[in-house]
């Protein structure tokens, strides 16, 4: 008796120790202007885990390399919209010198351009191009100048849920309503960072939430699973020699 409830505990202190872990995943990375409909990139590849041994999940730290979603482009018109008719969105991707390292307040760039093109006039002459690198996904301020300016005060990848101000044409203070980071123990993993954009459109749209989605389904070790296979066993023998 004494003997297998040693081996059973023995077993469930392996399949419950903290461990790194190399997982496989699949998964999505989605670029969105405010409501406006977004573009997504599908993408698989192979992630560096710590987590709990419940599966490695849910999850203490992510590491994610670069370069593993997209690049993809699109052309999404816009029908809702009074000021834009279209966004273009060109060579989207996670950038590949910015890996994700550290899960929840982490940083990820992209790459990529996204283009607003105004309702006045063609794209080409009514157009604000504003380039995803250098801040979305990381942090801090980057200015774009042109015909139109742009700022944009970027903030890291976040579990939970963001939270924004933005001020309408004739400035009413609002709060978009964000998607949700989570991390659950199914392995259920999602990222979003929002960066908030200031345009000098002051009667069309002074300022507009930037929105990166990073979704991620990871697979469980078959090393762990097994470890936690042989742990329920292990209870079940205890069990039956208690109820002998």
């Amino acid at each position: 008796m004494r003997i297998k409830l040693l081996v059973a505990l023995a077993t469930l202190l392996m399949a419950g120790g903290v461990h790194a872990a190399t997982l496989s995943y699949t998964g999505s990375l989605t670029f969105q202007l405010a409501t406006l409909p977004g573009l997504t990139g599908a993408g698989t590849g192979m992630a560096m885990v710590n987590g709990s041994a419940n599966g490695n999940f849910p999850i203490s730290s992510l590491s994610l390399t670069g370069g593993m979603f997209g690049p993809v482009s699109a052309s999404l018109p816009v029908t809702n919209s009074g000021t834009i008719n279209s966004v273009i969105f060109t060579s989207l991707e996670n950038a590949s010198g910015t890996p994700l390292d550290g899960g929840a307040g982490s940083t990820m760039g992209l790459s990529g351009t996204s283009k607003i093109c105004l309702v006045f006039a063609p794209c080409a002459y009514a157009g604000i191009t504003v380039p995803l690198a250098g801040g979305f996904g990381i942090g801090g301020t980057q200015v774009i100048t042109g015909s139109v300016s742009v700022t944009m005060q970027h903030n890291p990848w976040q579990l939970g849920l963001p939270t924004m101000t933005v001020h309408s044409p004739n400035s009413n203070v609002t709060s978009p309503i964000f998607p949700t980071g989570y991390n659950t123990a199914g392995g259920a993993v999602q990222l979003v960072t929002v960066s908030k954009t200031f345009t000098s459109l002051t009667t069309a749209f002074p300022e507009l939430p930037l929105i990166g989605i990073l979704n991620l389904q990871l697979v469980p070790e078959p090393g762990t699973m097994l470890l936690l296979g042989a742990g329920a066993v292990g209870l079940a023998i205890l069990g039956r020699s208690r109820k002998r």
